[in-house]
């Protein structure tokens, strides 16, 4: 069995297209190959087959006696059957509330696959996005690598006019040191993508030599306003959703111990053989009824305990919902100032490091600013992107909180990875 399961996982997994590695495609890749659908979906199975089941008639009975008692009266030896009943139990009273207990359900069930779902939507995002996040920041260390291998060169050449300038070993020094720090830097970059790219690999069961090209990180996009979002909260919650059907499950359960006071009437058929006076075999048919008297346990043991049910369900709802609202509302405005600082640090921050950098290199080059100056402004710059990655890879985190709260697949986020709340 566990053969055949490793089998039919890992044949899923060639070959695959030489495409961009989007958000999109991820999802979609792990929600085919992901093994706990099969188990959510053996839950609706399972609930379907309940509900027949509950819609069922009891099986009819038939009785037959024999015995000697006619052949004794007719001053003979043998047995007879004298006696013959078919009894059918009618579910008058149990069998609407058992349906809906059933219905109901099945109905918990197909939310529960949808959740499931989502969960793997969620699990296979927040892996994208560190892999892509890792990725940005390893091209981010080999571009300071570049920055200062080039600097580290350019203390053995000249100037193009022919200057030559002179470069103390102080500053020699730092530089190398600055080219040291990025080297080590890149290799630490380089380790955490490999780590994140096994994990991603293992979980959509890609292929060890399958080529994962990842799109530019950019920011997320702006969610809708909050009160739009409490109302599709309601609405659209696939959690609430599967509680509120746990709660019309016990509700029906309470009906459906209310029915079970009485025990099913039974309806028998009788059809049996005796002698008259004269020793002659006749037969005679009756009907009979027998039902239930609740004198003495009525059940009132297992209609608490189904109401106690109610309460618990009901209580768990309740939960649900204020956490669910509490982490909408706080995702929303985290994500909203996680947009806002994204856009003010590319200007104020981002855009006038690179700008320093850039004024710092040329002076330097002319002797119009010293290696101290250099690192600073190198160190401003690459530190500020560095953050402002870090920035939009949590204005996607939130973003994916955002639907996961509302229930929403991410399928419908853009093929470049970024999230719609």
């Amino acid at each position: 069995m566990a053969t055949g399961f490793i089998s039919s996982y890992s044949a899923v997994a060639a070959p695959l297209s030489p495409e961009p590695w989007t958000l999109q495609r991820s999802i979609e890749r792990g929600i085919a190959i992901a093994p706990e659908l099969k188990s959510a979906q053996a839950g609706i199975r399972a609930g379907e087959g309940e509900l027949k089941r509950a819609g069922e008639w009891p099986n009819p009975r038939i009785s037959l006696r024999v015995e000697n008692n006619i052949r004794q009266q007719q001053m003979r030896s043998g047995y007879t059957v004298d006696q013959l009943t078919v009894s059918q139990p009618i579910p008058l009273w149990r069998l609407k509330p058992q349906q809906k207990v059933a219905e109901e359900g099945v109905l918990a069930a197909r939310a529960d696959v949808t959740q499931t779902r989502l969960d793997i939507e969620n699990r296979v995002a927040r892996l994208f996005l560190s892999l892509q996040l890792d990725h940005e920041k390893l091209e981010l260390a080999e571009q300071r690598l570049k920055f200062t291998h080039k600097r580290v060169r350019s203390r053995h050449k000249s100037d193009p006019s022919g200057i030559v300038r002179y470069v103390d070993p102080l500053d020699r020094s730092r530089l190398q040191l600055l080219h040291a720090a990025a080297d080590q830097d890149t290799a630490a970059a380089r380790n955490n993508y490999q780590e994140s790219l096994e994990m991603f690999r293992n979980y959509l069961a890609l292929p060890a030599d399958a080529p994962v090209t990842l799109p530019t990180m950019r920011p997320a996009v702006a969610p809708a306003a909050l009160s739009t979002l409490e109302q599709q909260l309601d609405s659209d919650a696939v959690l609430l959703r599967r509680l509120h059907h746990r709660v019309l499950q016990a509700e029906a359960g309470v009906d459906l111990q209310h029915a079970r006071r009485f025990d099913d009437p039974e309806l028998t058929l009788i059809r049996e053989k005796n002698v008259n006076l004269n020793n002659q075999e006749f037969s005679y048919n009756g009907v009979m009824l027998t039902v239930s008297l609740p004198l003495w346990d009525q059940n009132h043991g297992n209609i608490e305990k189904a109401q106690a049910e109610v309460m618990r369900a009901e209580s768990r709802f309740d939960v649900a919902k204020r956490e669910l609202i509490a982490r909408l509302r706080q995702s929303h405005i985290q994500l909203q100032h996680l947009l806002a600082q994204a856009g003010h640090f590319k200007q104020a921050v981002l855009q006038p490091a690179k700008n320093l950098l850039r004024a710092t290199e040329r002076n330097y080059d002319i002797g119009a600013a010293s290696s101290l100056a250099l690192i600073d402004a190198y160190n401003t710059y690459f530190n500020a992107r560095n953050r402002y990655l870090d920035i939009i890879f949590r204005s996607h985190q939130k973003a994916i909180d955002i639907k996961q709260v509302l229930g929403r697949s991410l399928l419908a986020a853009n093929g470049t990875g970024a999230v719609h709340p």
